[in-house]
């Protein structure tokens, strides 16, 4: 009986030391350096989805790609009742923050709430100077979809054009005023004259790119340079409203043509700015309100 105790004692001492060595081995693995990580380690970039809790049907087209460890989310910041979490930052923001002067307050507090959203997740890959993902970093709201095989594509030459941040979605409005309405007329010839799967030079006296549905970070610097452009202003505008400006002093300076994130209208429609969508959009092609 003594000998199968033995026994018994030297096999539970094995399974502890087993089990200190796991954790031990993954110990070794800091949070920043996991942060670093590349999703699937196949080339692709770090993706940031900015999603609302309560927003689970649009999360569940991501679903897959988040257990594989493609997309990682970033809870987005509530406007009307900001989480407690980003109340300071919510507030502040809302005092920079210029829009329309006839826009209602509920406008007002949600432009405020995705404003702190899009920070937060900036400031959040700010924080990894020293372990910045290697293949860079897309940040998408969470009513764009990603065409994976493009973004495969673009990933072997965005190494060209790590310079500035670029934009892998988004929308093509007039150079001057929303109310040039001819200019609407002419966008597919404006189209036509952008170079297919490549990596385009934006030309802000033809056009500006606004939306969120997808901007890139190529290196950490990129994401300096814009939190120092954001950080000394003491009064500002939407974040794509900010970045035209940066397209017109050639400091946000490609785009990727088609786009690789684009919205998905049925999604867009359940948003704050779900009036400005309709069937003529196309979106994977920068499509503008016609």
């Amino acid at each position: 009986m003594a000998k199968r105790r033995t026994v018994k004692k030297k096999r539970t001492i094995k399974r502890k030391n087993t089990l200190r060595g796991r954790i031990k081995s993954r110990k070794l693995v800091s949070p920043s350096l996991r942060e670093s990580i590349s999703p699937i380690g196949k080339g692709f970039p770090k993706i940031y989805v900015i999603n609302l809790k309560r927003d689970k049907k649009k999360w569940k087209k991501y679903q897959e790609y988040h257990k594989k460890g493609v997309i990682d989310r970033y809870s987005a910041c509530l406007g009307v009742d900001p989480q407690t979490k980003y109340r300071s930052d919510f507030q502040r923001n809302e005092k920079k923050l210029q829009i329309m002067w006839n826009a209602a307050e509920k406008k007002k507090k949600c432009t405020a709430g995705i404003l702190t959203s899009h920070l937060g997740v900036i400031r959040k890959i700010h924080r990894l100077k020293n372990n910045f993902p290697k293949n860079g970093v897309l940040i998408i709201e969470d009513d764009a979809q990603i065409n994976f095989s493009r973004l495969k594509e673009a990933m072997k030459d965005v190494h060209k054009y790590s310079d500035s941040i670029i934009y892998f979605g988004g929308t093509l409005h007039p150079p001057d005023t929303f109310k040039n309405k001819k200019w609407y007329e002419n966008i597919d010839s404006l189209r036509k004259s952008f170079r297919k799967n490549k990596f385009n030079t934006i030309d802000s006296s033809k056009y500006r790119i606004l939306g969120g549905h997808g901007y890139y970070f190529p290196t950490w610097k990129t994401v300096d340079e814009l939190l120092k452009e954001i950080e000394k202003k003491t009064k500002m505008r939407a974040l794509d409203s900010e970045m035209v400006k940066l397209q017109r002093k050639e400091k946000v300076k490609y785009f990727y043509y088609p786009a690789i994130s684009y919205l998905n209208i049925e999604d867009a429609r359940k948003g704050v700015h779900a009036g400005y969508f309709d069937d003529k959009r196309t979106m994977e092609y920068y499509g503008g309100a016609y």
